[in-house]
């Protein structure tokens, strides 16, 4: 009995310990960094109901919000779509039960995804590297599952949306289109012993089929034909029409004569672009960001992202931070209400990527698909014109410094080609332009280049042939900062900025928000007088977003070029398409870059002569370039320059 009394006394006494410890350490983590390897322990303790199924999670709504609920398949995300809720469950089920499997931690994530979404305390203490931290494996576990987020439609549904998402996601692999099993054909008559002439247009049927061989009946696939000379040393690339029926017609032109091959391949299905709408739609991105409120001493990291739906927030708990990015951008407000509010905002960190994807196990294969050669034989012999013995098509007699600018939103995937590693308009005669002209060109002016690390590319190449003396260089700590180059002696300035919020930087740097350039507000501080070449590039930073960022961001930059052209006669502005990439990437970077360069030439058609379309697009599928990077950079440089050069 004494010995069954000690046994309960004893019980009792280390239930208590266990008690007081478990509230010590709760207490302990509220102001300190947590780390990886206990992390799993301290979510555990957070729990507060037995882990359920995405479809328990998702519609567990409160009191308020019961009132309004919708009926799920009326989800204003998912109206006049053929995504059901139904779908977006099963996948987020999928996405759970592989994160869960694979990765200790994220069991307790999903379990308590609401509080791993806020700071864990409001007390006057920095919490920003633990926010972060904490913040971060809900991206590594992608438990993005929140009503706030998934429900409210981003934009109204695009045409683009409408055709894609019209379509059930695919079910087996064996739907999507084969290359192996499709077929290209030569549609232009052949002349003497089966000939083209030098200059001729040739024309191609491609008729897609599945896995069954079976014809494909309906359009969306994106087709990439090219035609190459002997050695790679020459290339073109054709304008594709989608016939909407599975077939598709590839035009373009036999610019020099010799031996010539014909390449095509399925660069991306259109089940990836269903998939990738989809999540975008429903999810809204695929970077995610915390935005860092600091006060003094007090510091917190909430999410952010371009649109006023963030997980575990309501819309009265988000920061419009819009006025101070100068584009749409919101972030969690910081729990330390007595010590941070919005106008504590200063810089952004980029979570790790969502490495947990929504999608269905048919979806989750064709991601990885890689794109699809369609095999031919075929092999052109062009040769010169009867009253001719020329290799090359000869140059346009019109000099591209004459044309008028707005015509290169006209320009098509043949516009060009390469010949010997040098790309050669069609549509003009460009001037060879070396180091002493570019300098001439653009002395007593201000060349200003704004975007991502493409337009910086660009910064690069023009800074290194005018040998400029660097004034604001770069810093290993603070990569993604702007830059600026001056040569006194001619009165050169050329500087880069990175675009305004979302920037993608690397993961975890913090990027200060002055540091980062509206647009709009660039060009509306550009004087009324002076001369000033503007660059804006936007791709790789924006595609992981629905594509209504893009829109809304260009339709601004569009109105604030047509005040600034009313007010500066002396400002050319140019605009660089999107740029194909041929590898598969896991980061959505660039999937939707046929899509871009659509939109970015239809939003900013039309704005005078003054304005330039610099369409990398069909450069960059020549050279079946395989870099987010091209290393064909220079290019554009040489391509830009000879267009704008002589005209200020």
């Amino acid at each position: 009995m004494f010995k069954d009394s000690f046994t309960n006394r004893n019980k009792t006494f280390l239930i208590g310990v266990l008690i007081i410890l478990s509230c010590c350490i709760l207490r302990y983590l509220e102001i300190i960094d947590i780390r990886l390897d206990n992390f799993k322990d301290v979510i555990g303790d957070w729990s507060i109901h037995q882990e359920g199924n995405i479809t328990q999670d998702v519609t567990r709504t409160s009191t308020n919000e019961a009132k309004e609920e919708e009926n799920e398949s009326l989800w204003p995300s998912l109206r006049d779509t053929n995504i059901t809720i139904e779908e977006v469950l099963m996948k987020l089920n999928r996405s759970k039960t592989i994160a869960v499997r694979d990765v200790a931690y994220c069991a307790s994530v999903y379990s308590n995804s609401r509080q791993v979404w806020r700071s864990l305390t409001n007390l006057s203490v920095d919490t920003r590297a633990e926010d972060f931290f904490r913040i971060d494996l809900i991206s590594k576990c992608g438990a993005f599952h929140q009503e706030e987020l998934m429900k409210p439609s981003p934009w109204p549904l695009l045409p683009l949306e409408q055709d894609y998402l019209s379509s059930p996601h695919v079910n087996t692999t064996q739907d999507i289109a084969s290359g192996s099993n499709s077929k290209i054909e030569l549609m232009t008559p052949l002349g003497v012993n089966n000939t083209l002439t030098l200059g001729s247009e040739v024309k191609f049927k491609i008729t897609l089929l599945n896995a069954r061989k079976e014809l494909r009946t309906v359009g969306g696939d994106q087709l990439n034909v090219r035609l190459i000379g002997p050695d790679f040393k020459a290339a073109i690339t054709a304008d594709v029409i989608d016939n909407r029926n599975g077939t598709y017609t590839a035009v373009t032109r036999v610019p020099w004569t010799g031996q010539v091959k014909v390449v095509a391949l399925i660069a991306h299905y259109r089940e990836t672009f269903r998939m990738t709408l989809y999540r975008q739609r429903v999810f809204k991105s695929h970077h995610w960001f915390v935005g860092n409120f600091l006060n003094d001493k007090v510091g917190e990291a909430t999410p952010c992202l371009p649109y006023p739906h963030l997980p575990a927030h309501s819309s009265d708990e988000l920061c419009n931070l819009t006025e101070v990015n100068g584009a749409p951008w919101y972030c969690g407000k910081p729990v330390k209400a007595d010590f941070l509010n919005c106008s504590h905002f200063v810089t952004t960190r980029r979570l790790s990527d969502m490495s947990k994807i929504p999608l269905s196990d048919t979806e989750a294969e064709i991601h990885k698909t890689p794109r699809s050669v369609i095999p031919n034989n075929l092999v052109l012999s062009v040769i010169p014109g009867v009253t001719s013995n020329e290799t090359l098509v000869p140059s346009a007699k019109q000099k591209c410094e004459q044309i008028n600018l707005s015509l290169t939103f006209d320009y098509n995937n043949s516009f060009g080609f390469y010949y010997l590693n040098e790309w050669r308009p069609l549509t003009c005669q460009l001037p060879q332009l070396n180091s002493s002209d570019i300098i001439q060109c653009i002395s007593h002016k201000k060349v200003i280049y704004l975007g991502d690390s493409n337009a910086r590319a660009q910064y690069d190449s023009l800074s290194k042939i005018v040998k400029c003396q660097e004034k604001m260089g770069r810093n290993a700590a603070v990569w993604h900062a702007p830059l600026l180059c001056e040569e006194e002696h001619n009165n050169i300035s050329i500087s880069y900025l990175p675009h305004t919020f979302p920037f993608v930087g690397s993961i975890g740097q913090e990027l200060p928000k002055h540091h980062v350039f509206s647009e709009t507000r660039l060009l509306d501080s550009i004087p009324n007088e002076g001369k000033f070449i503007i660059y804006f590039h936007h791709f790789m930073h924006i595609n992981s977003f629905h594509l209504s960022l893009l829109e809304n961001r260009l339709q601004m930059i569009r109105e604030a070029v047509k005040r600034l052209l009313a007010r500066n006669p002396h400002v050319i502005f140019l605009y660089q398409s999107a740029h194909y990439v041929s590898v598969l990437d896991s980061y959505e970077y660039t999937r939707h870059g046929k899509f871009f360069a659509e939109f970015q030439r239809r939003v900013l058609r039309g704005l005078g002569e003054r304005v330039m379309f610099v369409n990398v697009w069909p450069m960059t599928i020549a050279v079946d370039n395989n870099n987010v990077h091209p290393p064909i950079f220079a290019d554009y440089t040489k391509l830009y320059t000879g267009h704008i050069c002589g005209r200020l």
